[in-house]
This record gives C-alpha cells, sequence and structure tokens, in this order.
C-alpha cells in the first residue's frame, strides 16, 4: 500500500482512501497549470496579490471565473471588503514576479510596474493578459475559499505563458 494512503476503513460502502496533505500536493503537481498573479485592493486603497494557479473559467454566460484562497490569506480578506480582484495571466519570462507574489513579503509591489483597473484592482504589467471581475460569491472549500467572479474588462496578448508542474516551473511546446 502507498505509504501515503490510509487504510480503507472496512464500514465505506465504496474504496475510498484517505491523501495525507503531502501525498495530495504531490499528486495534484502532477496536473499542469498555468500560473497566475491574483490581486485586489484593501479598504485604504493599497494593492495586495498572490500567485495562485488554483483558478479555472466557470461560465460563458455571464463570463465567470473562480479563484480558491486560502482562509488566511490577506488577499482574501481585502476581496472581501473590496469586491473585486483582477487575474493576472503570467507570461513565461516572469518567474520572479511569481515568486515575488508568493510570498508574505508586504511589499509585493514595491518595484513592480502595474496600473489601476476600472474596478480598482492592479493590472500587472508585462502579463499575457488579466481579467477583472466583481465577486459574485465566496464559497466553502475546506482550508480555502472559492471566490467566484464576473468578468467585467479584460485584455489579452501573444506571448508563452508560464507553466507549472511537478514542483517546478516549465515551458509550454507547440
Amino acid at each position: 500500500m502507498n505509504k501515503h494512503l490510509a487504510e480503507p476503513s472496512r464500514e465505506r460502502s465504496h474504496v475510498e482512501a484517505a491523501l495525507d496533505a503531502n501525498a495530495f500536493r504531490h499528486i495534484a503537481g502532477h496536473w499542469v497549470t498555468g500560473v497566475a498573479v491574483v490581486t485586489t485592493i484593501d479598504q485604504a486603497g493599497n494593492p495586495l496579490g498572490l500567485t495562485m494557479n488554483g483558478l479555472t473559467s466557470l461560465s460563458l454566460s455571464p463570463p465567470q471565473f473562480l479563484i480558491c484562497l486560502d482562509n488566511k490569506s490577506e488577499t482574501l480578506a481585502a476581496l472581501r471588503d473590496s469586491r473585486v480582484f483582477c487575474i493576472n495571466f503570467l507570461h513565461r519570462d516572469q518567474r520572479d514576479l511569481s515568486t515575488l507574489f508568493a510570498t508574505k513579503n508586504s511589499n509585493k509591489f514595491l518595484g513592480v510596474e502595474w496600473t489601476k483597473g476600472v474596478t480598482g484592482a492592479p493590472i500587472l504589467g508585462g502579463g499575457l493578459g488579466h481579467m477583472e471581475l466583481r465577486l459574485g460569491q465566496l464559497l466553502s472549500g475546506g482550508d480555502h475559499q472559492i471566490a467566484i467572479g464576473e468578468v467585467v474588462a479584460a485584455d489579452v496578448r501573444a506571448g508563452e505563458p508560464l507553466a507549472y508542474f511537478n514542483g517546478k516551473y516549465r515551458s509550454v511546446a507547440e
């Protein structure tokens, strides 16, 4: 039996095994994802943001995306108040930006090129594109919140995305 799997209970009606957090992270890491920085503003208008790959399109009509934020995230707290966020799709040359926004640094925007979008959320420079969203719903998802937003503005440009697979940044080959 895999060392990360708990022994299945005899009382369960179907085959099921619980993964520990490390095993789950390892297995989930085998799903290739794009890398984005999600940004918002706090009540004082200060920018906040974090690197994430827990996001996906949800609906075409209305146009919606969802993101998943840790319950303890400062960005989540600010998003709850501002009700707006921006998904910044990173270019393959933006690894440093991804690494910066993955930290707990309180001055992540210092020296970073950005502009205020129509929602007030920061749009980072140099990315493949962005979507500005108004928060519609927050749903509980274990140790995360699932934020569903409706797209109110967006833009895209050509280039290669920053991808993440098996704990490392990767290139996307055609």
